[in-house]
């Protein structure tokens, strides 16, 4: 495709999507382009503090898409964009998740889902593709405690998981804490039942650690208070998107941060905490679950992209969004003649080499990849960017 056909091909999607809003006309979760062959559906938080992330994931999927031409193998895909925030328009939760993730099962030609930011929405979309059958990728977001009968209540397997497990990314939260010669640091973790398991960095030596279902709690915010009134060189927050907002707890603690390290997992990395981060001067980093935009060709593609359809460099999440419509673009392609059929789409997800940036990789046989991306990501006026690749191990 043409550099003149491909942003053609990219305009007619992006105005059909209506981008940059969370829905079109009178219904704000709706859909977002016009009548298709195959309805591809992506659930992540699009209102809220961590509607950002989401928004960066959503893009990705409609660069990854137009890019394509709008579809595969003869078929075009409609892609219906849900919000899963809850009926609050902040909560990131079950409620919200099931609420779209309940709407697949209306819609007669879906045969494909993707969802990410938060383990609660890549939960709730996993269970619902397994149980019926449609393709399902998760773009990004924390591990997903699932059973095997969860996962293949058929006996096959329906799904891709392209971010990198919890424990790499715990490695590469202790790899970071080390680099940052954090001596004294103190860790707080907030994510709600379900969401995950808390990490285990006793690997950094932490002065005083506290475990909470949200940053607003009271006894993980006296642990970090006092910490950083005593002698704590870095603050380490680890959680997921449904524990809230961790800027709050941040934001609490004033010019205290001053001289210290802030060290984030892919969950407390939010919008309004790069905002704060930019605000204060803070010394700060996330480790997050996409890949660095600058280290290959395609990536430096999207980048391009990116910031000519929505006007700033591609932040965390974009290319993830990208690699997942990819991904479900060769299901469908694979799936030939039965590329309208969800049992022909999994049969062809599950025989799809992986798409990149950087490179292409392998599917295990337990639904992992052989090429996830973990990288050290920085704070910008538009949220964070991935900087330098880490190795998960």
């Amino acid at each position: 495709m043409t550099r003149a056909v491909r942003r053609a091909a990219i305009g007619l999607v992006l105005t059909a999507a209506c981008v940059g809003a969370a829905g079109c006309g009178d219904d704000p979760t709706g859909e977002k382009a016009g009548a298709t062959k195959v309805a591809l559906y992506v659930g992540v938080p699009l209102r809220g503090p961590w509607g950002p992330q989401g928004a960066a994931v959503v893009r990705g999927v409609e660069l990854g898409l137009a890019d394509a031409g709008g579809g595969a193998g003869g078929l075009s895909l409609r892609v219906s964009e849900r919000d899963v925030t809850d009926d609050d328009g902040i909560t990131v939760g079950v409620a919200g998740a099931a609420r779209e993730a309940g709407v697949v099962l209306r819609d007669s030609g879906a045969v494909a889902a993707i969802s990410g930011v938060s383990a609660a929405t890549v939960r709730e979309y996993g269970l619902l593709a397994s149980q019926t059958g449609v393709s399902f990728v998760s773009a990004t977001g924390d591990d997903v405690p699932m059973t095997q009968a969860d996962r293949e209540p058929s006996g096959v397997r329906s799904q891709v998981v392209l971010p990198p497990a919890d424990e790499a990314v715990r490695r590469g939260v202790v790899e970071r804490v080390r680099a940052a010669g954090c001596e004294r640091p103190v860790v707080a973790d907030a994510r709600v039942t379900g969401a995950g398991l808390p990490y285990d960095l006793s690997a950094v030596d932490p002065t005083s650690s506290a475990r909470a279902t949200s940053w607003t709690d009271a006894t993980l915010r006296r642990t970090v208070l006092s910490a950083v009134r005593g002698s704590t060189d870095c603050i380490v927050l680890t959680g997921d998107p449904s524990a809230g907002e961790p800027a709050a707890l941040v934001a609490a603690l004033g010019d205290r941060l001053r001289g210290r390290t802030l060290i984030l997992s892919r969950g407390a990395a939010s919008q309004a905490m790069a905002r704060l981060v930019r605000e204060r001067r803070l010394t700060a980093e996330a480790v997050v679950d996409d890949g660095v935009p600058g280290d290959s060709a395609e990536g430096r593609k999207i980048d391009a992209l990116y910031a000519e359809h929505f006007g700033t460099p591609a932040p965390v999440g974009a290319l993830s969004g990208w690699r997942a419509v990819k991904l479900q673009l060769r299901a469908v392609g694979a799936a030939g003649a039965d590329g309208n059929r969800r049992d022909g789409v999994v049969a062809g997800l599950l025989r799809s080499a992986v798409p990149g940036p950087p490179a292409e990789g392998r599917q295990t046989a337990a639904g992992r990849i052989t090429n996830p991306q973990l990288s050290v990501a920085r704070a910008e006026a538009y949220g964070w960017r991935a900087v330098s690749a880490i190795t998960p191990r």
